[in-house]
């Protein structure tokens, strides 16, 4: 690749010098470097030791190698093995959060302090690197280069204890793992209140309306602190290009290894994969140390295939850097059964899209971000943006670069914009949208949950948007697999108000062939949606603060286009698996194959017609074995419901099973082009999807 090209390059004009950096305008301490004082130092081991036999200190292939090395290890003066267990190295970090983080260790035998990876005693005449982490007062020294090693093992080693304990308290809590969208570890406050490494760390007031909240907000804020000091630290012992040690230049490869071993790239996948950028703002301080951290890893040949560019192995909860270090792998899995995840690249680059996203919407809506707030916002993207790009020229096309978001997405899912002539031409609301103005941080909050569209949308869900007017969105929702609507193709259209976010967003359903339709208990022949987010419905009502569109299109996807949608209707949710349930599912799978398939693959919108094509396409023989399955289930008609869901019905007769079956056959062959003959798909209310319908105006609402 292009960067170990300029890595050899840059390698052999160096001359190797320590460098450190100081937040407080502490001297330059390069003067004092060790490996200018040590001839002995190995350039890949780094660190000699005329103490110990040499065989076992050459070049640390792999997490074995250095543990075997470092558990050998024993006082010069009393031969007392220096880490002998686990406990040492817990005992060890906890004695780190209060002070400076050393290679330093006293024998628990003779009291005498020997480096841990050279075994030099403190006495001697060689002077330890002294480093000030960046932001903080920790103070860090080593003595070799394996010393820095041994800094940045014990360092994942303790972390990894808390996030593996807090990880297997939420499965305790919920029963099973969940995603943290908003990527902080839950920390036992008690061990990290006060002093973190040797630095000052802040708490919320404890004062204020909400207790839980305030708890809420000073357990994250903790464990922000610890995870930001955290990151800090590794950034400075860290091999890096920008700085001329051996250690640096030529690190152990033993490195990207112990870093694999460690839960501290799932921690940072966890924060790539936050979704709100609203989140991510409020924590910067953290973000900026994750992709400083990010930034060296991305740039550096040992580490940046191997730990950002390639997809890592899943391991258990219980299984981390530590347990690998001592217990070896035996609650694991075997080697080549391993489950993999997605890449740290992969996961900046969907930052990076949002990021962009947010970046090209401020420059339409300056006046939106003249906050505080919406400052910091924008220095974060640009920060994501700029690192984005500086990591993509480290790579060469095709060898796992970054992109910079305009990769061609699965027309099954996601968000895109589109011209805004399009959106309008067929929107329901799009004659009353024209006359919509946008109050201050309307469309700040609009961006915002257009960045969370991009990256949260689940498989199933395509969403449009007017490239000038976000808060105008038409959404196709595939129906889920297992339920009577699978495979179909449903149709919203949704609209924000001018008091949105104060008032829920406005969604009509398109699919209901002029008014003919009703697909659920939900879903009116009128087109109104009946849910409590959007004030339609009783339950949990909308959050300015809180609910988004997200979450409206993710319950309609699950809570109405569900597997028993009989039992959505008040009262009957005693009827789950009972013969009317059963007979009404069996009108749905008519309605679904005839409106929701065939009208579709005949009369397929030009603005849907490529989502039309590829999912018919890619579909096509599920859906025909499928349908031979509702068709070997149903009786002999579809007509009107009949018993107890009499009344839920406001359609027309439906041809049966086995004619449908006949006709999609056909429609299949050449899905997207249209074949005429099928029935027009029209609105709510009878106007025609090209919005020209006798009575509605060009934008498919009605005339006022």
């Amino acid at each position: 690749m292009q960067l170990e090209a300029e890595w050899n390059s840059l390698q052999s004009q160096v001359n190797f010098k320590e460098q450190s950096t100081s937040a407080n305008n502490t001297p330059d301490t390069s003067s004092l470097s060790p490996f200018s004082a040590l001839p002995e130092v190995s350039l890949r081991g780094g660190g000699g030791n005329s103490h110990q036999q040499t065989a076992s200190s050459g070049t640390f292939r792999n997490l074995n190698d250095f543990i075997s090395y470092l558990r050998a290890r024993k006082c010069t003066k009393c031969s007392t093995v220096l880490i002998q267990g686990q406990s040492d190295v817990d005992s060890l970090f906890k004695s780190w959060l209060a002070v400076a983080p050393s290679s330093f260790l006293k024998c628990k035998c003779c009291s005498t302090f020997v480096c841990v990876g050279c075994t030099s005693r403190s006495s001697n005449s060689k002077t330890p690197t002294q480093v000030t982490v960046q932001n903080s007062n920790t103070q860090l020294s080593w003595c070799c280069g394996r010393g820095r090693l041994f800094l940045i093992w014990v360092i994942l080693c303790g972390f990894d204890q808390k996030f593996s304990e807090a990880k297997q308290r939420e499965a305790t809590k919920t029963g099973t793992g969940r995603r943290n969208i908003g990527g902080g570890v839950g920390y036992d406050g008690s061990l990290y209140v006060g002093p973190m490494f040797g630095a000052v760390g802040g708490l919320y007031s404890q004062t204020g309306p909400d207790p839980r909240k305030l708890r809420a907000q000073n357990a994250q804020q903790q464990s922000d602190n610890f995870n930001k000091s955290l990151l800090e630290i590794l950034e400075e012992l860290l091999p890096s290009l920008d700085r001329n040690s051996s250690f640096d230049m030529s690190p152990p490869v033993a490195v990207a290894d112990i870093l694999l071993s460690s839960k501290i790239l799932n921690f940072c996948a966890e924060l790539l994969r936050n979704d709100s950028l609203e989140d991510a703002t409020k924590r910067k301080e953290l973000y900026q140390a994750l992709l400083n951290v990010l930034r060296i890893l991305g740039q550096h040949p040992i580490t940046a295939q191997k730990i950002v560019y390639t997809e890592r192995v899943l391991r258990p909860d219980a299984v981390n850097i530590m347990t690998l270090s001592f217990q070896g792998n035996s609650a694991g899995t075997s080697r080549g059964n391993e489950d993999t995840t997605s890449s740290l690249a992969d996961g900046l680059r969907n930052l990076n899209v949002q990021s962009n996203i947010m970046l090209k919407g401020a420059m339409n809506n300056q006046e939106d971000f003249h906050t505080q707030e919406g400052q910091d916002m924008l220095w974060l993207c640009r920060q994501v943006s700029d690192l984005s790009e500086y990591l993509l020229r480290q790579t060469t096309a095709g060898s796992g670069g970054l992109g910079c978001g305009n990769e061609t997405e699965a027309l099954d899912q996601g968000i895109t914009e589109a011209p805004d002539q399009e959106i309008f031409e067929t929107h329901y609301y799009g004659n009353q949208a024209r006359y919509i103005q946008s109050p201050p941080g309307r469309m700040k909050r609009l961006l915002t949950e257009i960045t969370t569209l991009k990256t949260g949308l689940p498989a199933g869900i395509v969403v449009k948007y007017a490239s000038s007017r976000p808060d105008l969105m038409k959404i196709v929702i595939v129906g889920p697999a297992g339920t009577p609507y699978e495979n179909g193709l449903f149709e919203f259209d949704l609209v924000c108000p001018q008091t949105y976010p104060h008032q829920p967003p406005k969604v009509i359903f398109k699919g209901t062939s002029g008014g003919r339709v009703r697909f659920n208990p939900n879903l009116h022949a009128d087109g109104k949606v009946c849910l409590s987010l959007l004030g339609t419905f009783e339950g949990e009502p909308w959050k300015a603060a809180e609910s988004t569109i997200l979450q409206v299109l993710i319950s309609i996807q699950a809570m109405i286009l569900c597997d028993d949608p009989l039992c959505n209707e008040p009262g009957f949710n005693g009827l789950r698996g009972s013969a009317e349930g059963r007979r009404y599912n069996q009108t749905i799978r008519g309605l679904t194959v005839h409106y929701a398939m065939l009208d579709w693959l005949n009369n397929p919108p030009q603005l849907w017609k490529e989502l039309v094509t590829q999912h018919f396409r890619k579909n096509k023989n599920k859906i025909l074995q499928t349908v031979t399955q509702w068709e070997s289930g149903s009786t002999s008609n579809y007509g009107r419901g009949r018993g107890i869901e009499e009344g839920l019905f406001e359609h027309q007769p439906v041809e049966r099973m086995s004619v449908l079956k006949s006709k999609l056959q056909a429609a299949l062959q050449n899905p997207g082009q249209g074949f005429g003959g099928g029935s027009q798909r029209r609105g709510p209310s009878g106007q025609q999807n090209t919005g020209y319908g006798s009575g509605y105006d060009r934008y498919g609402g009605p005339r006022y």
